[in-house]
């Protein structure tokens, strides 16, 4: 299997739905500014990467796990955190011989806190909780909060620069 980003994102159950230009559109009808639409997209295409990333190694080593950890953004309000089910995702792990490893991965939607750490066998915690497919939230195209349309995008890169 072809593990470039291209051949990655086909597969994947969001990305291979995800463009920039939907991404863009979205924003656009939900009035943000073109500097925050700028800023949100510069953060989605690092999200991609990411990710892509983590399903790269995964593919490429059966061998490994993936654990998933949920991000957590400090200074929005607590009814835009991540959803509940993704929230009971935090911890679980995944092992890359998974049958059903693609269908499973994060992120399950735009916006979606959840990511993938990647974790060999002598690093898996004492008894590991394992991720089953009835746990994973159905890819959909935009996560339920949608907490990333009104963020200030753009005056929290300026703020990290």
């Amino acid at each position: 299997m072809q593990t470039d980003d291209t051949s990655l994102s086909n597969i994947h159950p969001l990305f291979s739905r995800l463009s920039g230009q939907v991404v863009w559109l979205l924003m656009e009808e939900n009035d943000a500014s073109s500097e925050d639409i700028n800023a949100f997209m510069d953060n989605v295409i690092a999200w991609r990467t990411a990710h892509l990333k983590t399903m790269r190694a995964l593919l490429e080593d059966s061998s490994l796990y993936m654990q998933i950890t949920v991000d957590h953004i400090g200074d929005i309000p607590a009814d835009q955190e991540a959803c509940s089910r993704c929230e009971n995702l935090a911890g679980k792990i995944l092992p890359a011989s998974h049958p059903s490893l693609i269908s499973m991965l994060p992120p399950y939607s735009l916006g979606c806190r959840c990511r993938g750490k990647i974790l060999t066998e002598s690093e898996l915690p004492e008894n590991p909780d394992f991720l089953v497919p009835e746990d994973c939230p159905e890819h959909s195209f935009m996560c339920q909060t949608g907490w990333f349309l009104h963020y200030p995008w753009a005056s929290k890169k300026k703020e990290q620069q």
